[in-house]
């Protein structure tokens, strides 16, 4: 009898581990779920942030707060710069694109053979890309905070947000 009750326990205690592995699995399952939604909502959060960003760099650069005029800056640099490369990328290819109607034109052309405009000319590009890219280098970097995560110009020995020391790296 003794025996008997030994293999009933045993198996009473399979099928209690059967079913906590049972739980674990269908836990794991469920928390990845809730991970993967984690993840999705952040990921929506960034996407709005960065919405809400864009929105308020077009709407507010020229007024911007005193604490976002520099990333305004930079962002505005940024962009000169871009769109500097995009005509060096052209040159390169041996075309310019008209400013007023859009049409591809060969780099020789003076006016737009659509629409009439003045092109500017191609020596003016290369040397307003020249300027850019030694001017990009004076331009203030900037540091993050790392209390608050505000963004502000290297020079400045504390956080103008919420007054940490910051730690220059």
């Amino acid at each position: 009898m003794n025996l008997f009750s030994k293999k009933e326990k045993e198996k009473e205690v399979n099928q209690n581990v059967q079913a906590v592995k049972r739980t674990r699995t269908s836990n794991i399952s469920e928390e990845a779920q809730i991970e993967e939604k984690i993840r999705k909502e952040k990921i929506q959060i960034s996407e709005a942030l960065q919405e809400v960003g864009q929105m308020y760099y077009e709407l507010y650069r020229d007024e911007a707060h005193f604490k976002l005029v520099p990333i305004c800056n930079m962002i505005d640099e940024s962009y000169k710069v871009i769109s500097l490369c995009e005509k060096q990328k052209l040159i390169l290819k041996g075309i310019q694109i008209c400013p007023n109607c859009k049409t591809t034109l060969d780099l020789e052309s003076i006016f737009c053979k659509k629409c009439g405009t003045k092109l500017d000319a191609v020596e003016e590009l290369s040397l307003a890309i020249e300027n850019d890219s030694s001017q990009k280098q004076s331009i203030p970097d900037l540091i993050r905070c790392h209390e608050c995560g505000s963004s502000m110009p290297r020079d400045l020995t504390f956080c103008t947000n919420c007054g940490a020391k910051l730690k220059l790296v």
